[in-house]
């Protein structure tokens, strides 16, 4: 399906939407964070089941013996995280640095420090990339956001370049990609789209699209990529609402 026609399929979600009550739109919304928590932070620690999310996220205090706190903190983290974002983009907040920084924060409360700029190189194992020196860090992020201000970019080109950039960039030490995921929700909820998640199954084309992004300064796979998530995304919302 192509931009235009996820664009059409917008419409029929705005319509539906002024058909459903607050109550039932905000357990709609609850239903897709819980999966989308689980997916996300998965990415980087499998080891806890959908079932685990649900369970604390019932009870932030429940415990998981068998499993490494900072599992759990970043569950409870990338909720909390997912919170502010719904919040910013009721109050139509664009994404700022401080946005960013706040963000990243709380991904990483109880971790280590969040919302501070890596001060050294990295090297990720097994990537086709390089990050940029982390003294070209400022840099980088100011231009960012002047191309986030652009007119010219919107719609799902504008949300896949949110991610794309944040995970070329990797301004921080770590939990670089569950901050990419969350600005592309962000900017796909600015927009008026719904936000999306990446199964199990999608990650070797959700990693390859990126690469093409990272290596040859293609932004057409991803955005494809991204159309065919929201245009799924849109259908359930349809078919279930």
């Amino acid at each position: 399906m192509g931009y235009q026609e996820v664009d059409a399929l917008k419409q029929a979600l705005d319509d539906k939407k002024k058909t459903l009550s607050e109550a039932r739109l905000k357990e709609l919304c609850d239903a897709f964070d819980k999966l989308y928590i689980y997916e996300s932070t998965s990415f980087d620690n499998g080891d806890f089941s959908y079932e685990d999310v649900c369970f604390l996220l019932e009870d932030h205090s429940r415990e998981f013996p068998d499993k490494s706190e900072h599992i759990r903190k970043a569950i409870i983290n990338n909720y909390h995280a997912i919170q502010m974002v719904h919040r910013l983009v009721q109050e139509d907040t664009p994404l700022t640095e401080s946005i960013v920084k706040d963000l990243h924060q709380v991904l990483v409360e109880g971790i280590f420090s969040g919302g501070v700029y890596r001060t050294r190189d990295l090297f990720i194992l097994g990537a086709k990339h390089v990050p940029p020196t982390y003294l070209k860090i400022f840099q980088k992020m100011a231009q960012y956001f002047a191309d986030l201000n652009d007119p010219d970019l919107k719609g799902l080109k504008k949300a896949a370049f949110a991610h794309l950039q944040i995970l070329k960039i990797y301004p921080f030490m770590d939990a670089n990609g569950r901050l990419a995921r969350l600005l592309l929700n962000y900017q796909l909820e600015l927009d008026g789209y719904l936000p999306v998640s990446v199964t199990r199954g999608e990650r070797d084309e959700y990693f390859r699209t990126i690469d093409e992004y990272k290596i040859n300064k293609d932004i057409e796979p991803f955005t494809a990529f991204l159309a065919g998530l929201e245009q799924q995304r849109i259908q359930d919302f349809l078919d279930h609402a």
